[in-house]
């Protein structure tokens, strides 16, 4: 049968790695994600912030009742939004009071984690094609002491580990079957990612590389749908941002010039410099221990048995991500931005 232009036939490979294991489905597996979700709402609830938390959480959480972005970055759209609907339903619904919106963003935040311990478990088992590689993954995830810290936050870093592993999910069984929607719908959540956290723009090599090292051809059709999904991907990132900023000439435009010259001072004040790398190695190891030692060894090995796999891609992908952050003035100072690879 002659495969149609949604769909496109792969013969899976020994490069392109092991297909998931039975129980095939997430339902299924409940009893190996639930544990590490559950210690994961647990752990968020019982170090919460006893306060509003970061001072990212009090613009947010204004934004997020006035319905309008934050004025940092590309302003953090859909994280806004999603929390200001959020707002409106519990407001004329349970009749909850303004003073109260940040405890409603808050255990939002706490409930997302532990999506987001069972998103990661997903995809490393989708990865590894083993629910105990996927469990430990999980586990690590759950106990990481920035994620257990920013899970009871009204911040963006825990939401976005939970898009990037959906459409990360997404993205690679799309790539697996052949199914082209699939992998559409998985890079237009990265992207949409972007305006939940800016750094989820990282993973954008991960749409141009993974389809050819999950055993897509370099011909024609291939070639063009991941050059869609691509596209796809900066549409969705940026164009959100250019339309509201272009819908708003005045007030928003003058308020995000503040903060472009804001964050103009504080690079000043921290720049960027090579005796960086001790703060960055420090907050690196700090995110995940195990992960950070073990990491060197079990990128040798996977090379050594599979050289580029889905697996080993995923992992560089991740690790260039954090890499990025050297660059970034604030990784000196603030150790959640690790949570993004």
């Amino acid at each position: 049968m002659k495969p149609s232009a949604r769909t496109i036939t792969i013969t899976h490979t020994a490069e392109s790695g092991p297909a998931p294991q039975a129980p095939a489905t997430l339902l299924a597996a409940w009893r190996w994600w639930l544990a590490p979700a559950l210690l994961a709402l647990a752990l968020a609830l019982l170090f919460a912030d006893p306060f509003i938390g970061d001072w990212d959480a009090l613009d947010y959480t204004i934004n997020a009742v006035h319905g309008t972005p934050s004025t940092m970055a590309l302003g953090r759209i859909l994280f806004i939004f999603f929390n200001h609907a959020l707002w409106l339903f519990a407001h004329k619904v349970f009749q909850l009071q303004v003073e109260q919106a940040y405890l409603l963003f808050k255990y939002a935040v706490a409930v997302q984690g532990a999506l987001a311990v069972v998103a990661c478990w997903a995809l490393a088992r989708e990865l590894s094609g083993s629910v105990y590689t996927a469990t430990v993954a999980g586990l690590l995830v759950a106990v990481s002491p920035v994620f257990v810290m920013y899970s009871g936050q009204v911040m963006t870093d825990v939401p976005s580990v939970l898009i990037v592993a959906v459409a990360l999910v997404m993205h690679l069984r799309g790539l697996r079957s052949g199914r082209v929607w699939l992998v559409l719908c998985g890079a237009a959540l990265l992207g949409a990612g972007v305006n939940v956290r800016e750094t989820v723009m990282f993973y954008g090599p991960w749409l141009a590389l993974a389809p050819f090292v999950c055993g897509w051809k370099f011909r024609a059709k291939e070639i063009g749908w991941t050059l869609v999904a691509c596209a796809l991907f900066l549409l969705m990132a940026l164009a959100p941002f250019a339309l509201w900023y272009a819908a708003n000439p005045h007030d928003y435009r003058e308020a995000w010039r503040g903060w472009r010259e804001t964050m103009s001072a504080e690079i000043a004040r921290h720049p960027v410099e090579l005796s960086n790398i001790y703060q960055f190695l420090l907050f690196f190891f700090a995110l995940s221990p195990m992960t950070v030692v073990a990491l060197p060894a079990a990128i040798r090995q996977e090379w050594r048995e599979k050289r580029l796999s889905p697996l080993l891609l995923a992992a560089l992908v991740g690790l260039f991500a954090n890499i990025l952050l050297f660059f970034n003035y604030s990784t000196v100072i603030n150790w959640r931005y690790f949570l993004t690879g």
